[in-house]
């Protein structure tokens, strides 16, 4: 059965560098992978623009073909992304973030029929709304979309502050997302860590596994 996952979060949680290093995982081991950007709430931060260095890595991207329209006043998506669960191979999902963002899910022909389909919530401790473990527990909540249509399955611990990001401050943000996730018998699937990191932290943490982080963002903002 093929992997569908989607990558939800708050502002500036790393939803959308985690879901393109997702990829990046499965191009590594030759597996067919589409990366889609369906992040319509940030017109000035998509992954249109590192599209030509993804797709070098063996990741097929669909994304909005130019910056026209984007943003909450006027967004609009394509007919590939609508249809892009007709794509061969596993398919990646970024989306955007509050409480709507999961709802852009709701375009996509067939979603409801993808038996597969995996839902995570990137959680950055560093950023307000996720700060505490109170937060944490409300914006699991908060951004399920309207009417809590789809839940999570669990949740990558994505702690950090920029290039000044310590191994102890990932430590620190996952036991925070931990305590929160044990109220709420929610998973945590991975811990992000940046490449420059990764020699610190080796495969896994606390039996949670480690996800190097290539971080390409910064080159996405125009």
């Amino acid at each position: 059965m093929r992997v569908v996952e989607v990558y939800a979060g708050a502002y500036a949680s790393g939803k959308s560098e985690t879901a393109l290093n997702r990829a990046r995982q499965f191009a590594a081991l030759n597996k067919e992978i589409t990366l889609v950007d369906l992040d319509t709430v940030e017109p000035a931060y998509t992954l249109r623009p590192i599209a030509k260095d993804l797709k070098k890595m063996g990741i097929n991207v669909i994304t909005q073909p130019d910056n026209f329209g984007l943003g909450e006043a006027a967004s609009y998506v394509t007919p590939a992304q609508i249809n892009c669960l007709s794509e061969k191979g596993d398919i990646i999902i970024d989306v955007g973030y509050g409480a709507g963002g999961l709802d852009i899910l709701d375009i996509i022909t067939n979603i409801k029929d993808e038996e597969n389909l995996k839902v995570y919530l990137v959680v950055n401790t560093s950023k307000f709304e996720t700060s505490t473990v109170d937060n944490i527990i409300e914006y699991v909540d908060f951004a399920s979309g309207t009417n809590n249509k789809y839940k999570f399955c669990g949740a990558i611990s994505n702690t950090h502050f920029g290039d000044e990001t310590t191994k102890e401050d990932i430590i620190k943000g996952y036991n925070k997302l931990k305590e929160a996730c044990e109220k709420i018998n929610l998973p945590i699937r991975a811990i992000g860590v940046d490449e420059k990191l990764a020699s610190e932290f080796g495969l896994s943490y606390d039996d949670t596994e480690i996800w190097v982080y290539k971080r390409m963002m910064p080159k996405a903002f125009w």
